[in-house]
C-alpha cells in the first residue's frame, strides 16, 4: 500500500520527535529500534523506510535537535541582556532540569554523542557550531559563546547527576550567576 507523501512525511517528523523525546529521556544505547518505532506511533519497518538505520536516525535526531536549541538562541536580539539572561535562566531552570526529553540534547546526549559514529559525531558538530552562531552575537564574542555553552551545559548535566535537591538548585543558580555575569559584559548592539 502507498501512503501520501503528506502521510509519509507525517511519520517521518514523528520518528524524529517523538523518537527524539524517548532518546532524551532515556539514552540512545538503552533506545532500540521497536522502542523508538513505537514512541512514535509507527511499526520498525516504518522506521527503515525513512532512515538506514538507528544511527542514521540518530544522526537525524541529533540534527534537528541542535538546530531547534539554534533557533531558541537566536530569536535573541545582540544586545538584549534581559532576553538573553531570561532565555538562559530557563535553560537552567528546574523544568529543563527535571524534563530532559522536552529540553535541550547536549546535558543528556553529548556522552552518548562521543561513542557514536562518524555520522552522528559530524551531525552534532555542525549542530553545535550552530548552536555557537547563534549565542555569539548574544554573548558578544566566540569565546564567551562557547564558555556559556560549557557552563550551561556542564552545569544541567551535574545538577540532573546529584540526587540532593538543594545541591541541585545551588549548581544552577551558580551557573544562572555566572551566565548574567557574562552576559553584561557583552557589547551592545547600537
Amino acid at each position: 500500500m502507498r501512503y501520501s507523501k503528506e502521510h509519509t512525511d507525517a511519520a517521518r517528523r514523528r520518528l524524529l520527535d517523538c523518537g527524539a523525546r524517548h532518546v532524551k529521556q532515556h539514552g540512545f544505547a538503552a533506545s532500540g529500534v521497536d522502542a523508538l518505532a513505537a514512541a512514535a506511533g509507527v511499526t520498525s519497518g516504518s522506521l527503515y523506510r525513512h532512515f538506514a538505520g538507528k544511527s542514521d536516525l540518530f544522526a537525524a535526531m541529533i540534527r534537528t535537535e541542535l538546530q531547534r536549541t539554534a533557533e531558541r538562541f537566536a530569536s535573541i536580539r545582540a544586545g538584549d541582556v534581559d532576553a538573553a539572561a531570561t532565555a538562559m535562566a530557563a535553560y537552567l531552570g528546574p523544568q529543563h532540569l527535571r524534563h530532559p526529553e522536552r529540553g535541550c540534547p547536549l546535558p543528556v546526549l553529548t556522552a552518548e554523542v562521543a561513542r557514536a559514529d562518524g555520522a552522528v559525531r559530524t551531525a552534532f558538530d555542525e549542530g553545535l557550531r550552530e548552536v555557537h552562531a547563534a549565542l555569539e552575537p548574544i554573548a558578544g564574542s566566540g569565546g564567551k559563546a562557547w564558555a556559556l555553552m560549557a557552563q550551561s551545559v556542564g552545569a544541567v548535566m551535574l545538577a540532573r547527576a546529584a540526587l540532593d535537591p538543594g545541591l541541585q538548585r545551588e549548581l544552577l543558580e551558580a551557573a544562572r550567576v555566572q551566565t548574567r555575569s557574562l552576559l553584561a559584559d557583552a557589547p551592545v548592539d547600537p
